[in-house]
C-alpha cells in the first residue's frame, strides 16, 4: 500500500500535535518564571516586560488553539504557585502578547494592530469590570480603602483652610465609589489601548530578532498519516527523494532500498550525505518524489508500528524514574513487563532510580526499552551510540544485534563506526544523498594508538586544579557527588587527553575548568588567579555543537563570540586556521554538517582568543572524513600556534595526534593527574 498524502486540514483544525504541546509547555513555563520572580523579588521588576515575549513569540508561529491552551496552562500555574493576584496580572500580559501574535501571524502590520486595539481594549476593560462585580467583597473592601484614604486626604487639606479642594476630593471620591464600574472601564480601555501598541511596537522588535527560530517539527508529518493499521514492512523506496521546505536542493535524490522483517540493516555515510533524512523517510515522514510502498501505515510510536531512537538519550526522556519513563504515553492498560524489558537492556533493577541519575549509556539503553515496550516492528536507531563510552558502545550494539533474532524486528542502525556496520546483515552507504556502492576503506580501523603518558614536571604551569571535588543537589536527598579531590597541572603548549566512562565525570570537570560552574571544593587557577574570575579566558566546545551556536550565519557567530574587535578579516583568518572556506561566512547556521559545526565552534572558540581551550567530546557523532579534519584543525593548533588545548573524550581514536599525555577519571577521580 502506498502511505496516503497528509491531510493538511488535519494540522490545523485537528487535536493539538506534539510539537504544539511541547511549544506550549516550554512557552508557558518561560512566561511563568519571570511572573513569580517579580512577585517573589520585587527588586526584579524590570522581568516583568519578559511575560508578553513567549505567548507573543508562540501566537505568531503556531494556531489560536495552541495559544489558548497556552494561556489556559500559564494562568492555573501562576495561580497555583503565586496566588490570585500574580495569575490575574499574567493572564492580562498573555492575552496582549497572544494579540500582538496573532496579527504578526495573519500578515498585519501597525495599523491593523491599532484597528485590532481599537476593538478588544474595551473589552478587555469590561472583563475587569465583570470580574469586580463577581468579587462584591474584594470591591467594596477596595472602594472602602480608596473612599477611606481620599476622606482623609480632604480632611487634610481643609486643616490648612483650603475648603474648597478638600470638598473637590470628597465629592470626585463619592463619584468614584458611586460610579465605580464607569471609573475602572475608560480609564481601563485607554491603559489597555496604549499598552497594546506600545507592546506591539516592542514585542514586533523582538518577533523580529527571533524570526529565524524555528518551531518545525520535521518528524511531526510522521504523526498526520490515516489511522490504518501500523504495518511497516516489508518496506519498499522507489525513486524517493526528499527536499526541506525553504531550500533550493534536495538532501535525498533516487533512494531505491527494501526492508524486510528480522533483518539487522546498518546506513552509513558522511555528514551530510542524507542519513538522518533517510531515518525520517523510513519513520513516515512523506518524500518529496517518489514512492514507499507499506502494507500499512508506519505507526511511529504506535504498538506494532515504527519506534526511533536519537543521538542524544536525554532529549527522549520524560519520567522521573526510569519505570516512568519506559512506559510514558502508553494506555493506562497497556501490559508492559517493565522488570524483563529493563533486564533486556541491562538495567535490571533500576526501576525506582531517577533517570537523571543514569549514565548515558544507562540513558541510552533506557531509551531503547521505551522504544521496545510499544512492541515495534521496525526499530531505526541514529547514531545511538556516539554520545556513549567504549564498554556502553558494545553493550548497546549487541542489544540490538539481537533484537532480529529474539524479537523477529528490524533494526536500522545509522552509524559512522565500521565496527558497528560490520555486525549487520546488509550495510547501506550513502554520498551525497544517493545509494552508492559500500566500500569499506571510507572508514577508518578503529584503535586506540600508542598509549599516552603523564607528562613530568617542568613546564610553565597555565591552568591548576587544585583538590577540586563537585557534589549536585547538597544536602538534598537527591545529591551526587560527580568528583572528588581532583588535581591537574596543565602547562603551557600542552595536550592533555581526560578519558574516562559516562558518568565519570568529564563533562562536569569541563565546566569547572572553564569557571562556568562553580566547584563545591577546591579551585581552578589560571595563570594564578581564580578562573571564575576570568570567565572566558577559558574556551570551552560543548559536546553538543549545535547548541553551542546562536547566530544565524557563521561569520555573525564568529564575531559574537569573538568581541568587539573581530571583524570580517580576523573571520576569514579563522576559518582558514579550521580549513573552511572564507566563504562559509555567509553560510547559515543550520545548513551546516556536524564536522562544520563543530569547527565553526572551534573558529569562535579561537576569535576569542582564549589562554586554554577545552573541548568536550569535539569528535561525537563525526564521520571519519570530517573527524580527521577536526584532528588535523587541532593538532595544528598546538603544533604551529603553540595553543594549550585539554580535551574530554572516551573516544580514544588518533588523539595522540593532539595530546601529549593522557589522565583518566573513574567514578569522579582522577588517575595519573598531577
Amino acid at each position: 500500500m502506498i502511505s496516503p498524502a497528509i491531510d493538511v486540514r488535519r494540522a490545523s483544525t485537528g487535536p493539538l500535535r506534539p510539537i504544539e504541546i511541547a511549544s506550549i509547555a516550554i512557552f508557558s513555563g518561560l512566561t511563568v518564571v519571570p511572573a513569580v520572580i517579580v512577585a517573589v523579588v520585587p527588586m526584579a521588576a524590570a522581568l516583568g516586560f519578559l511575560a508578553p515575549v513567549p505567548i507573543a513569540l508562540l501566537a505568531a508561529r503556531t494556531r489560536s488553539r495552541a495559544v489558548i491552551a497556552a494561556f489556559v496552562t500559564t494562568v492555573a500555574v501562576t495561580f497555583a504557585v503565586a496566588g490570585l493576584g500574580t495569575a490575574f496580572g499574567v493572564a492580562a500580559t498573555a492575552v496582549i502578547g497572544g494579540i500582538v501574535g496573532e496579527v504578526r501571524r495573519r500578515g498585519g502590520g501597525p495599523a491593523v494592530l491599532a484597528v485590532v486595539a481599537l476593538i478588544v481594549s474595551p473589552l478587555i476593560a469590561g472583563l475587569t469590570v465583570a470580574l469586580m462585580w463577581l468579587l462584591a467583597p474584594l470591591r467594596r473592601l477596595g472602594l472602602e480603602v480608596f473612599d477611606n484614604v481620599l476622606t482623609g486626604l480632604a480632611k487634610t487639606v481643609r486643616a490648612v483652610r483650603l475648603d474648597a479642594a478638600g470638598d473637590a476630593i470628597e465629592s470626585f471620591s463619592g463619584n468614584v465609589v458611586d460610579h465605580w464600574w464607569l471609573w475602572l472601564w475608560i480609564p481601563g480601555t485607554i491603559g489597555t489601548l496604549v499598552t497594546i501598541l506600545v507592546a506591539g511596537w516592542m514585542l514586533g522588535k523582538v518577533l523580529d530578532r527571533l524570526a529565524d527560530v524555528k518551531l518545525d517539527d520535521t518528524l511531526e508529518a510522521a504523526y498526520l498519516v490515516d489511522d490504518a493499521a501500523p504495518g511497516p514492512l516489508p518496506m519498499r523506496t522507489v525513486g524517493v527523494g526528499y527536499r526541506y521546505p525553504g531550500t533550493s536542493h534536495d538532501v535525498l535524490t533516487g533512494i531505491d532500498l527494501e526492508l524486510h522483517p528480522g533483518e539487522f540493516v546498518a546506513v552509513v555515510g558522511a555528514n551530510g550525505s542524507g542519513k538522518s533524512t533517510l531515518a525520517k523517510i523510513l519513520a513516515g515522514v512523506e518524500p518529496t518524489i517518489g514512492v514507499v510502498d507499506r502494507p500499512g501505515s508506519p505507526g511511529l510510536g504506535r504498538a506494532g508500528g515504527t519506534a526511533l531512537v536519537l543521538q542524544r538519550p536525554e532529549a527522549q526522556m520524560l519520567g522521573s524514574r526510569v519505570a516512568d519513563d519506559l512506559v510514558w504515553g502508553l494506555p493506562d492498560d497497556a501490559a508492559v513487563d517493565i522488570d524483563g524489558l529493563l533486564a533486556e537492556v541491562g538495567l535490571a533493577g533500576l526501576g525506582d532510580r531517577d533517570t537523571s541519575d543514569l549514565s548515558g549509556g544507562q540513558q541510552q539503553r533506557l531509551a531503547v526499552a521505551a522504544a521496545l515496550a510499544r512492541g515495534p516492528r521496525l526499530v531505526i536507531a541514529d547514531e545511538v551510540t556516539s554520545m556513549v563510552d567504549p564498554e556502553g558502545r558494545d553493550d548497546l550494539l549487541s542489544i540490538l544485534a539481537e533484537l532480529p533474532r529474539r524479537h523477529g524486528i528490524t533494526v536500522v542502525l545509522i552509524t559512522h563506526r565500521d565496527s558497528e556496520a560490520r555486525a549487520a546483515d546488509r550495510i547501506i552507504h550513502l554520498a551525497d544523498g544517493r545509494i552508492v556502492a559500500h566500500h569499506p576503506e571510507w572508514m577508518r580501523p578503529e584503535n586506540t594508538g600508542p598509549a599516552l603518558t603523564s607528562k613530568p614536571f617542568g613546564g610553565h604551569p597555565l591552568l591548576v586544579v587544585d583538590g577540586v571535588a563537585h557534589t549536585y543537589l547538597q544536602g538534598s536527598p537527591w545529591e551526587v557527588t560527580a568528583l572528588h579531590s581532583v588535581s591537574l597541572r596543565v602547562d603551557r603548549g600542552d595536550g592533555v587527553l581526560i578519558v574516562g566512562g559516562n558518568g565519570s565525570g568529564k563533562s562536569t570537570l569541563a565546566w569547572i575548568l572553564a569557571g562556568l560552574t562553580e566547584p563545591t571544593t577546591g579551585q581552578v587557577l589560571l595563570g594564578g588567579k581564580p578562573v571564575r574570575e576570568n570567565v572566558g579566558r577559558v574556551g570551552l566546545g560543548f559536546q553538543h555543537a549545535r547548541l553551542q551556536l546562536q547566530k544565524v550565519s557563521v561569520g555573525d557567530e564568529i564575531m559574537a563570540v569573538g568581541g568587539e574587535n573581530v571583524g570580517t578579516t580576523e573571520v576569514g583568518r579563522v576559518l582558514d586556521l579550521v580549513s573552511l572556506p572564507r566563504e562559509f561566512a555567509a553560510k547559515r547556521v543550520d545548513s551546516l554538517s556536524g564536522g562544520q559545526m563543530r569547527r565553526v565552534v572551534l573558529a569562535s572558540l579561537i576569535a576569542s582568543d582564549p589562554d586554554v581551550l577545552v573541548l568536550d567530546e569535539p569528535l561525537a557523532g563525526l564521520d571519519p572524513q570530517a573527524r580527521e579534519e577536526v584532528l588535523n584543525v587541532l593538532a595544528a593548533l598546538r603544533e604551529q600556534h603553540g595553543s594549550t588545548i585539554v580535551i574530554i573524550s572516551h573516544d580514544l581514536e588518533s588523539l595522540d595526534r593532539v595530546c601529549n599525555r593522557r589522565v583518566e577519571l573513574v567514578a569522579g577521580v582522577l588517575e595519573g593527574g598531577a
